[in-house]
């Protein structure tokens, strides 16, 4: 049951996100504060969101879901990770992903 609420959560935020992004013409506020990594490589590598970021932002929530099914005890240490992460990509505006 874990597995499948993993997915279904994974599958809503990427829609969300998808959807907040509007083809490029929304905004990215959502994404780089659900998937921080994705958009610190997009942002970094100026390359846009290719399908390495793809990757990561659906691979993500399920990695944050095995972590802390397997160390509960890390999920300070996971949270305090993605909110820097989250905070350092808000702070690297550009003109292709801003806000």
């Amino acid at each position: 049951m874990k597995i499948v609420t993993t997915i279904l959560i994974t599958f809503i935020l990427l829609v969300i996100v998808v959807f907040a992004m509007g083809g490029g013409h929304g905004t990215y506020l959502p994404a780089k504060v659900i998937y921080p990594f994705t958009m610190l490589i997009a942002i970094l590598t100026k390359n846009g969101i290719g399908i390495l970021p793809i990757i990561i932002a659906i691979i993500q929530i399920p990695i944050y879901a095995l972590i802390l099914n397997k160390k509960p005890k890390w999920k300070f240490y996971l949270i305090g990770i993605h909110i820097i992460s989250a905070i350092i990509c808000l702070n690297l505006t550009t003109e292709t992903f801003s806000g």
